[in-house]
């Protein structure tokens, strides 16, 4: 019951579901969703600490700098969990309005050579992207 407790309390948050729903384009780190979010980064690091322990999403280390992103593996209430929100939530308003403005924020332009030594699928942010804020940036749709 302890799991179900935290899964629902993840994802009992405006602010931890805009989170959910940004990291289906890319790895963000603890700056990048402060931009977004317009949140202290001490309130952001909360809500990354609450769904880390629901098991949605996962971090990636480089040096001292920490990203997140949804899990590789989830298990099976949190993969069904991430369904549930973009389906229900992809054509949010505040959704979209977030997906138009991730491919502005960045804290280290660097980030997609480190990703892809690790082998993990980056955004290309180009303009195709700003059009069209539900391109997925080589992250399979949990289906």
């Amino acid at each position: 019951m302890f799991n179900f407790l935290n899964l629902v309390r993840a994802l009992g948050d405006e602010s931890r579901v805009r989170i959910l729903m940004a990291l289906r384009h890319r790895p963000l780190c603890v700056c990048e969703i402060t931009t977004l979010l317009g949140l202290a980064a001490s309130t952001t690091s909360k809500h990354l600490f609450l769904l880390r322990q629901a098991r949605l999403i996962e971090n990636i280390k480089k040096g001292r700098w920490v990203y997140y992103r949804l899990p590789e593996n989830p298990t099976p209430s949190a993969h069904d969990a991430l369904i549930w929100l973009e389906r229900e939530l992809a054509d949010s308003p505040q959704i979209l309005q977030d997906a138009a403005a991730l491919p502005g924020i960045f804290h280290n332009r660097n980030i997609h050579a480190f990703l892809e030594q690790k082998h993990i699928p980056a955004a290309v942010c180009d303009a195709r992207d700003a059009k069209n804020p539900h391109a997925r940036s080589g992250r399979k749709k949990h289906e």
